[in-house]
C-alpha cells in the first residue's frame, strides 16, 4: 500500500473521536473499543477489506490492533499519530531517500515543516550504495562563475566543479591538475604546460589546448585581470601544449594560474549565463541550481581519483539555525539512524583562517581623506575588542578572533594610543552585504559616535562594491571588506596585494606606485615558496603606515559523525566533498 493511500485511511480512522465511538469505560485520546464494522464504515470500504487495512496499517506502526473473535464483538484500537506527526514521519522519510517534491507534497507544500526536516536530516546518508550529502544553508548561491567577485562558500564550490591547469598548496609547491607537465625558459618569460589528453567539460565539449588558450586570451581582456596578466604578451597551443610568452620574467607564473579565477570553463561562460547552471571541469558537475538548492553530481569523466560523494544536495532555508557547516545526522541505508552517542556525534575540527576582515581609509574618498595625523589617531582607538562586546552579535561573529596583522602567522602589529587630534564630524562606510562585516560596521560606527564622528554605513552587494571599486567609484570614506585566502595561500596573498579592486581603490598614488614596484620585483626574482615570507613585510608597511587595519580572523568549526570518514574542514570553512565516505562495518551495523 502507498503511502498516500495509507495516510488516506488512518486519517478516517481519526475521525472515529467526532463520531464518539468509544468504549466501555474511560480510556485514553485516539483509543477505542468498537467493532470491526464500525471500522469499516469510517473506511467507506467492507469488513474484510478493512481487516487488511487495520493489519498494513499495524505493520507500518501507526496503530495497534487488537480483534475479538465473534460476531459484534469490540476489538481494542489504539492510534498513535495525529496527523501532522505522521506527515512529518512520512515527509521524513521520504527526504531521506531523496524524493524531495513528494515530501514537499505530503506536507501539503507547508515550507516551515519542510524547512525543518530538511534541517533534521542533513548530513549523509548511503541509498543503493551510494554516498549522498545533504545540508542547509542560509542563503542562495550565486552563479558559480570563477571570474567573477565570490564570497566564500562559492569559492569553495568553484574548487569542487572546475580545475586549473596546475594546483598549488599552503608551501607554494605547485603540482599537476589539467597539465600533466610544465617548462619554463632560463628567464622565466616563456611558460608551455602540456595537457592531459581526452580532457572533457561536463557537458561532453571537448577541453583543447585551444579551448584553454582562447580562454586566457578572453581573461587578459577583462580589467579585473589586467594587473595580473599585462606581461602576457601571446599565448599559443599546439597538438597537446599552450605556451604562454610573457614580457617580463615571471618565476611563479605556474602557480598564479592555480588560483580558482583561473579555473578553466568554456570561455563563452565570459559572456554572461542564460541559466544558473555552470559548465565546468572538475570533480563535480552542477545538475540543478535555483533559489531553493544546489544539486552537484560526480563526474564520471574527472580526469583524477573520483569523488568518493556521488551527489551533494545544498538547500537554502532563510532560518538554519547556525551559519556552520555540519554534518551531524548520518544516516545508514534505508533510513535508520545510529544511535545517538558522543561516539557519533562528537567529532570537531576547528581552524583560524587565513585572511581576515580588515577596514580600509578611502585616499580616494568624495570628502577631504584624512591625513596621516588622523589615521593613526584613529587607527589607535579603534578596537576590535570593543565590538566584541555588543549584546546583540551574531554567534559567527562572536566567535571572531581580533585580528593584529593579515594573516594570523604573521608578526603583530601593536599600536601606541597616538596624539588626539581633530576628526571630521561626519564620516561615511562602504561595506558588502555579509553580517560579519555588517557586526563590524555597526561597532565602528557605536566607536565613532563616543568620539564625536556621525557615521553613515552604505551597503552594496559583493558583485556592486567591487564593480564601483574597479571604476574608481568607490567613494565612502572607509571601506570594511573581508580578505579570503583560497587553498593556495601565497598566491592568495600575492594576488590581493597586485590586483584586489577594493585594497587598490583605497591606496592614493604613491602607494600603489610603491606597491606594484614590490610586487613586480616578488614576481621577477621570487619563486612561490618565499612570497610569503617576502609578502609580509609589504603588507605590514601598509598597517603601519595606517592604511589599513585588520579587525577579526574568523574562526572555522566543521562537525560530523563518526560513522563518517575523509572529513576534513577546507580553507573555506566546508568539508571537501570530494574525500568524504563511510566505513562499510558502521554500515554493516546500523543497517
Amino acid at each position: 500500500m502507498k503511502d498516500e493511500r495509507a495516510l488516506h485511511y488512518y486519517e478516517r480512522l481519526l475521525s472515529l473521536g467526532t463520531k464518539q465511538l468509544a468504549s466501555k469505560g474511560s480510556v485514553a485520546k485516539n483509543e477505542y473499543h468498537l467493532p470491526l464494522s464500525a471500522v469499516a464504515e469510517v473506511l467507506f470500504t467492507t469488513t474484510r477489506h478493512a481487516r487488511t487495512v487495520l493489519q498494513a496499517l499495524q505493520q507500518r506502526g501507526w496503530l495497534t490492533w487488537t480483534p475479538k473473535v465473534g460476531r459484534n464483538q469490540r476489538s481494542h484500537l489504539i492510534l498513535h499519530f495525529d496527523p501532522k506527526a505522521l506527515r512529518q514521519l512520512l515527509g521524513r522519510e521520504l527526504i531521506e531517500q531523496g524524493y524531495y517534491e513528494s515530501a514537499f507534497s505530503m506536507l501539503h507544500g507547508d515550507q516551515e515543516q519542510f524547512s525543518q526536516l530538511l534541517q533534521q536530516t542533513s548530513g549523509t546518508m548511503v541509498r543503493e550504495g551510494q554516498l549522498h550529502i545533504q545540508l542547509t544553508y542560509q542563503r542562495a548561491f550565486q552563479p558559480i562563475l570563477p571570474h567573477k567577485p565570490l564570497r566564500n562558500s562559492e569559492r569553495f564550490l568553484v574548487r569542487q566543479v572546475y580545475s586549473c591547469l596546475t594546483a598549488c598548496d599552503y608551501e607554494g609547491k605547485v603540482t599537476p591538475q589539467l597539465a600533466h607537465h610544465w617548462t619554463a625558459n632560463e628567464d622565466y618569460t616563456q611558460w608551455r604546460f602540456y595537457l592531459r589528453p581526452r580532457l572533457e567539460f561536463h557537458s561532453g565539449l571537448a577541453l583543447t589546448p585551444a579551448t584553454v588558450a582562447q580562454l586566457f586570451l578572453k581573461l587578459k581582456s577583462l580589467p579585473e585581470y589586467d594587473s595580473e596578466l599585462a606581461h602576457v604578451r601571446a599565448v599559443n597551443y599546439g597538438h597537446q601544449t599552450v605556451t604562454f610568452e610573457l614580457g617580463r620574467p615571471d618565476c611563479g607564473f605556474d602557480a598564479l594560474i592555480s588560483d580558482l579565477r583561473y579555473s578553466i570553463q568554456p570561455q563563452t561562460q565570459l559572456d554572461g549565463l542564460t541559466e544558473r547552471v555552470v559548465d565546468g571541469c572538475g570533480a563535480f558537475r552542477v545538475i540543478e541550481h535555483s533559489d531553493e538548492r544546489l544539486r552537484l553530481e560526480a563526474n564520471d569523466r574527472f580526469f583524477d581519483l573520483p569523488a568518493l560523494t556521488d551527489t551533494v544536495t545544498i538547500w537554502q532555508l532563510d532560518k538554519t539555525s547556525t551559519e556552520r557547516i555540519e554534518l551531524e545526522h548520518p544516516q545508514s541505508e534505508g533510513g535508520s539512524t545510529p544511535s545517538d552517542t558522543p561516539d557519533e556525534y562528537g567529532q570537531t575540527q576547528t581552524r583560524i583562517e587565513n585572511g581576515c576582515l580588515y577596514l580600509l581609509m578611502n585616499a580616494n574618498s568624495s570628502s577631504l581623506p584624512l591625513n596621516a595625523l588622523q589615521r593613526a589617531y584613529l587607527f589607535s582607538v579603534l578596537s576590535p575588542y570593543l565590538i566584541l562586546e555588543n549584546p546583540d552579535l551574531t554567534p559567527l561573529s562572536r566567535a571572531s578572533i581580533p585580528a593584529f596583522n593579515i594573516l594570523p602567522s604573521w608578526t603583530k602589529i601593536k599600536r601606541r594610543v597616538a596624539d588626539r587630534v581633530t576628526l571630521p564630524e561626519r564620516l561615511t562606510i562602504a561595506v558588502y552585504d555579509h553580517q560579519v562585516i555588517l557586526d563590524c560596521a555597526n561597532g565602528i560606527k557605536a566607536q565613532l559616535a563616543l568620539l564625536g564622528v556621525e557615521c553613515q554605513i552604505n551597503v552594496y552587494t559583493l558583485e556592486t562594491l567591487h564593480s564601483k571599486a574597479s571604476e574608481g567609484k568607490l567613494s565612502e570614506d572607509i571601506t570594511i571588506a573581508s580578505f579570503i585566502v583560497d587553498d593556495n595561500l601565497p598566491v592568495s596573498v600575492f594576488r590581493w596585494l597586485c590586483s584586489d579592486a577594493v585594497l587598490r581603490q583605497g591606496l592614493d598614488a604613491p602607494v600603489l606606485k610603491w606597491l606594484d614596484t614590490q610586487i613586480t620585483e616578488i614576481r621577477e626574482q621570487q619563486s612561490p615558496r618565499n612570497y610569503i615570507k617576502e609578502l609580509e613585510s609589504v603588507a605590514t608597511n601598509l598597517l603601519i603606515e595606517n592604511r589599513l587595519l585588520p579587525l577579526f580572523h574568523h574562526r572555522q568549526t566543521l562537525r560530523w559523525g563518526s560513522v563518517l570518514q575523509g572529513v576534513r574542514i577546507t580553507d573555506w570553512s566546508w568539508p571537501d566533498f570530494r574525500s568524504v565516505w563511510t566505513d562499510e562495518s558502521n554500515d554493516i551495523e546500523t543497517t
